[in-house]
């Protein structure tokens, strides 16, 4: 039976004839609680038998006020109708249980009037009447309807006739067409409100529904009571947050737009669940979406096994029920992060379903290039677009999905993609702004050369690990690229680059970052140049390049003249030496973060000048042998607990210094003593080399962590408490001799 056949309105004959031997309709109070019944057995929406046994039993009742009543309920179902197919089909896909009592409550509509539009006023004189309360009341607004009810008439006997005069209870309800209006007569003064001799009293009106003590009313034009609560109780009107004994706010309460940002902030997953609550949370829930501009999928998962896991990961159904509610405002989706099933049709989705994306990560999604095809053409607004550790994907499927929006983009990581080669680099255009390919390996001269001619403002480039760029590619970007502001080339196997063509980059004068860790090309005449010529270094990273004979202590001493230095990382560099520490602070006054892990040969001379550095707030020394307790509590006491001021992290795992001797109190110091040793680099750098392969292969080349932080320990053991094992050499020249040896051995001198 089609629902929407229940909703004509029947003939006179049903409806035309009085009640048995012609008595008047009985009360409409009747015809209410009748209703009120059909709402609650769901016949709102299953108008079946539950709504023919209400049509039944209400013939004899006034066909005008049956007609309002009827015709308010077909609004509200057709004012949802819509919605109620989407409710249905995906909320099962969210649902564990399938037998959610709170399903049923999405069937329960009531056909109650907005309560922010209405008003209770109190100590009304006994004289006063429902129309000139009315009148007195519309200098605010537009009064839409005024129950005032009256005492029961008292009579004098049992088969009395005459009655005593009839007055009012003194309490009224006020419904204006405006919530504004409303508001205007609660704000309204105690000499506006003096009717009768008497100043009458407002207060917001809060159905019992709602948790509010309410109003009960005998007068029969009243509708708040037109409907009842289903007998399946709301689980929103139990929700309360106490904060004090004895008080105890309901979020039923809150305004409809304070409840949609409400609702903004939970997970998913929980904001489609509160739609099969009852119709005001239902509103509201649908309604948050246009407050979600950004979708990160991962944070759905937290560390209690909820959200999109390995036994319940994110599918494509899962994807295209979020989507459908807020795709259309959705400018940013990232997918990374997150367990998935994901496939061709959920590019589909969100080409169909989010036309005002700007920002996309879709890192983990496999896909045919056709896929990627639809979506790229479709996204044609795009601004960034993220694909990492992709290593199946191939320049065709790049091609496809940046070609609708290549000249529009901002932001690309491609980050992992072992396998791209570069050719899509020809379709940017001048705004890329920054270009992440961290460990794309194949990427050659000839990706760099379209880079340098269709991108030349870009201000961010991470080649860590491309190891096929040249020194020509290295010129190329710095005649080209003059608005380049960071670059780094990590890695250890730049087989076609040497230190001379580094040197190109000190042309580019608007450098604030570089970061060349691992890199054994980077030599004291490097760092000269580039101290030299980008004098507006912020950011220096050169953990584990160059060589005992490359780097020297004066070559790393030319740092300190970068007067606009934050950060620096000289991890695992023999040259580090007190000197070298010295300089940094007591001539970069902006210092925030330094990092001078398994420095062997920085003491405590060195780190005692780091109180030099006000603006300092990260310090790690971990794996750095020499330093004690002694210079670690020199720096607490020159940092005292002031307000205002950052706390300044120190890290000296790895160390000699000791928990027991370290004293913090009254400092804004505080000490870790964890060792991140085996983690050289700079906290904040995109490069991850450990991390690619180190050639074409798509094989990954991993170190053994336990090994590694095994032998560390043991040269750490042997430095501090082992024995000289050194030959006892009594002669000059047998000195000079062992001494040449060892030299060579350690690559000190060429043989």
């Amino acid at each position: 039976m089609d629902p929407r056949s229940s909703f004509r309105l029947p003939g006179e004959k049903l409806f035309g004839a009085k009640g048995p031997a012609g008595k008047p309709p009985h009360n409409f109070k009747t015809l209410r609680r009748l209703h009120g019944q059909n709402l609650e057995s769901r016949g709102l929406n299953d108008l079946t038998e539950a709504f023919q046994t209400f049509v039944t039993r209400a013939r004899f009742f006034s066909i005008g006020k049956l007609r309002r009543t009827w015709s308010h309920s077909a609004a509200e179902f057709m004012k949802y109708r819509r919605l109620l197919p989407m409710l249905l089909a995906d909320g099962q896909a969210f649902d564990n249980d399938e037998t959610n009592d709170a399903f049923d409550a999405v069937l329960s509509f009531q056909a109650s009037q907005k309560d922010d539009r209405r008003i209770i006023v109190t100590n009304i004189s006994p004289r006063v009447t429902a129309s000139q309360l009315q009148s007195f009341f519309s200098k605010y607004g537009k009064v839409v309807h005024c129950s005032l009810p009256r005492e029961e008439p008292k009579k004098s006997s049992p088969f009395a006739t005459l009655t005593k005069t009839v007055k009012n209870c003194g309490t009224a309800v006020i419904t204006f067409k405006k919530p504004e209006e409303a508001e205007k007569a609660k704000a309204a003064p105690d000499e506006e409100l003096k009717f009768y001799d008497q100043i009458m009293k407002i207060t917001s009106y809060a159905s019992k529904k709602k948790g509010g003590k309410g109003v009960v009313l005998s007068d029969d034009k009243d509708e708040s009571r037109l409907s009842r609560a289903s007998s399946t109780q709301s689980l929103s009107s139990q929700m309360s947050t106490s904060g004090y004994e004895g008080s105890a706010l309901n979020v039923d309460l809150l305004p409809p737009k304070i409840l949609e940002r409400v609702i903004a902030f939970l997970p998913i997953t929980e904001t489609i669940r509160l739609e099969r609550l009852n119709k005001k949370w239902m509103e509201a829930s649908v309604k948050s979406w246009t407050h979600i501009n950004s979708l990160p999928f991962s944070r759905e998962t937290d560390g209690r096994g909820r959200g999109f896991t390995k036994q319940n990961p994110l599918l494509t159904s899962h994807l295209k029920a979020i989507l459908r509610r807020g795709g259309a405002h959705l400018k940013s989706v990232d997918l990374s992060g997150v367990v998935h099933l994901l496939d061709d049709r959920a590019l589909t989705v969100i080409a169909e379903m989010c036309p005002n994306l700007k920002s996309l990560d879709l890192s983990g999604v496999s896909a045919s290039w056709q896929a990627f095809a639809e979506l790229g053409d479709t996204l044609t607004g795009l601004e960034k677009i993220a694909f990492r550790e992709m290593s199946s994907i191939t320049d065709k499927h790049i091609w496809f999905l940046v070609r609708g929006s290549a000249k529009n983009l901002r932001f690309v990581d491609f980050r992992g993609c072992r396998r791209i080669r570069g050719r899509c680099f020809r379709l940017f255009g001048h705004r890329l702004e920054q270009l992440y390919l961290d460990g794309c390996t194949r990427v050659d001269e000839m990706a760099i050369e379209d880079l340098c001619t269709n991108s030349s403002q870009l201000k961010e480039l991470r080649l860590n690990d491309c190891y096929r760029i040249t020194d020509s590619c290295i010129s190329m970007i710095s005649r080209t690229m003059s608005d380049l502001q960071a670059i780094t080339l990590c890695g250890d196997g730049f087989k076609e680059l040497s230190s001379s063509g580094l040197s190109h980059l000190s042309r580019i004068t608007g450098l604030v970052e570089i970061a060349f860790d691992y890199n054994p090309l980077v030599c004291d005449k490097l760092i000269g140049h580039l101290v030299e010529n980008a004098k507006g270094l912020r950011c220096v990273s050169l953990a584990n390049s160059g060589s005992d004979q490359s780097i020297s202590t004066d070559g790393l001493r030319k740092i300190a003249n970068l007067r606009e230095l934050e950060q620096i990382d000289l991890s695992s560099l023999a040259a580090v030496r007190s000197p070298v520490l010295a300089d940094l602070c007591s001539k970069c006054t902006k210092l925030e973060l330094i990092q001078m892990r398994n420095c062997v040969y920085l003491c405590d001379d060195g780190v005692v000048h780091v109180k030099k550095a006000q603006k300092l707030k990260h310090l790690d020394l971990s794996g750095s042998i020499l330093i004690t307790s002694n210079s670690i509590q020199e720096i607490i006491k020159a940092f005292p607990s002031t307000t205002g001021f950052s706390t300044i992290t120190i890290v000296v795992g790895g160390t000699v210094a000791e928990t027991g001797e370290l004293r913090v109190r009254g400092s804004r110091v505080a000490i870790d003593f964890s060792d991140y040793s085996a983690l050289v680099g700079m906290a904040n750098s995109q490069s991850a080399t450990s991390s690619y392969s180190l050639g074409d292969s798509d094989d990954d080349v991993s170190e053994d962590d336990f090994d590694v932080l095994t032998a560390q320990r043991s040269f750490y053991i042997d430095a501090v408490c082992g024995e000289d094992d050194s030959p006892v050499l009594e002669s000059e020249t047998e000195i000079l001799e062992w001494a040449t040896k060892e030299a060579k051995n350690l690559g000190l001198i060429k043989p």
